[in-house]
């Protein structure tokens, strides 16, 4: 008799997760761009919310080494434009501040801020193992936070009033270790200050493709509070900075010696009910409006950016021989094929020469939309539709299925 895999504990409050699980099936690992349209890695992706805590996690997290980009160009940026305001508010909770340290790959812009203002900066770096043909980043960078390691760096180069955690928690597996890890670099009175994406937006709006191998926790409020006080520390502040599709927060931490409390069982929210038992739904018709758009011969549908939001898009829903296009203007991806994708990426000159495309969808940042589409006027002035495939905006071509 085969018995049945144990029932997954939460990577939070270690409850073990009863509730049924969203399974999006066998997906190409979103960063394996290749010079062939061949098979690529793929995971099986599960994601579950605990019904203790209600955090929303993967169920199965990936090895590292599935997840190590194949190409040097892989990098990614995270918002900037609240870190002034940011600032402000440490200044304000600790004015007597004088070092801070950066833990992942993207500290720079408030470690330069923080310089500006007279403190003592510094930067960790990441210290891959050598693997050829493989270039390490933020499956690596998750993995530097551990006890060994930060014990080493803070015997190394001391204790820090501010020390900075800019979007690499919501990639690691152990969240509260990483969490307790981090305090071995802070001065007894300093502040740690952890930023995450919120996910409240995107599972409001039933949006998909925010979701990501390599994002094994997604934080909304409630549940980063709890990661804070199972880790250790009180809340000195939560900061919330608005983004169109999510919000970023910023959440500023106090080591604490209060015993960790008990968690209270709150239940499955129906947030994360309604997001899991509107997908099925949700790619069937989907899929079947956008193979009518693409024509008897596949080949009326663009898709404009090609970062993981764009192939989790296409490979989530199936989509991939509906698009004829991908297109991105970034040099770098220029004749690689995304995971999944049987078309190379493709700069938007080839997209203006192509008369057959009639739906040019766009997977890019709503602010640089107008951008976007100026470029590509002379596609809009022969009657070429455009569409995003973020659910939460107006113009979304997931608007009449959500």
């Amino acid at each position: 008799m085969v018995r049945p895999p144990p029932a997954p504990t939460c990577r939070l409050c270690g409850q073990t997760m009863t509730e049924p699980t969203l399974a999006l099936g066998s997906i190409p690992v979103c960063n394996q761009f290749s010079r062939s349209p061949g098979p690529v890695a793929d995971i099986d992706l599960t994601i579950v919310e605990c019904d203790a805590c209600q955090l929303v996690q993967l169920g199965e997290v990936s090895p590292p080494h599935l997840l190590r980009p194949e190409v040097p160009w892989i990098r990614y940026r995270e918002p900037e434009g609240h870190l002034e305001a940011l600032v402000e508010s440490l200044f304000s909770l600790r004015p007597d501040a004088q070092s801070a340290i950066g833990t992942g790959p993207f500290e720079r812009p408030l470690l330069s801020r923080l310089a500006a203002r007279g403190l003592v900066s510094r930067a960790l770096e990441l210290e891959p193992g050598a693997a050829a043909g493989r270039y390490p980043y933020l499956e690596t960078w998750q993995a530097s936070l551990n006890e060994p390691h930060l014990s080493a760096k803070a015997a190394q180069l001391g204790t820090f009033d501010i020390v900075s955690c800019r979007y690499v928690v919501e990639h690691t597996p152990e969240p509260v270790a990483a969490l307790q890890a981090l305090k071995r670099l802070l001065n007894p009175d300093g502040l740690l200050v952890v930023e995450v994406p919120d996910s409240s937006k995107f599972l409001a709006a039933r949006d998909y493709c925010f979701l990501w191998e390599e994002h094994s926790c997604y934080f909304v409020e409630e549940t980063f509070r709890c990661l804070a006080e199972l880790s250790g520390f009180w809340t000195r502040a939560l900061l919330r900075y608005p983004g169109v599709l999510e919000d970023a927060l910023a959440v500023v931490l106090e080591a604490t010696d209060a015993p960790v409390p008990a968690i209270l069982a709150r239940g499955p929210s129906r947030m994360f009910e309604a997001y899991r038992d509107g997908f099925a739904s949700t790619r069937e018709a989907l899929r079947a409006k956008l193979a009518a758009l693409a024509g008897p011969d596949r080949d009326r549908i663009a898709l404009f950016g090609i970062g993981h939001h764009a192939i989790m898009f296409v490979n989530a829903f199936g989509l991939a021989d509906l698009i004829a296009v991908a297109v991105d203007d970034d040099a770098d991806k220029a004749g690689f094929f995304p995971p999944g994708f049987r078309t190379p990426v493709v700069g938007s000159e080839r997209l203006l020469d192509d008369e057959r495309i009639r739906l040019c969808l766009f997977a890019i940042a709503p602010h640089i939309e107008a951008k976007v589409r100026e470029k590509l006027a002379p596609l809009a002035a022969r009657g070429v539709e455009f569409r995003s495939i973020y659910a939460a905006l107006d113009n979304s071509i997931m608007r009449d299925q959500a």
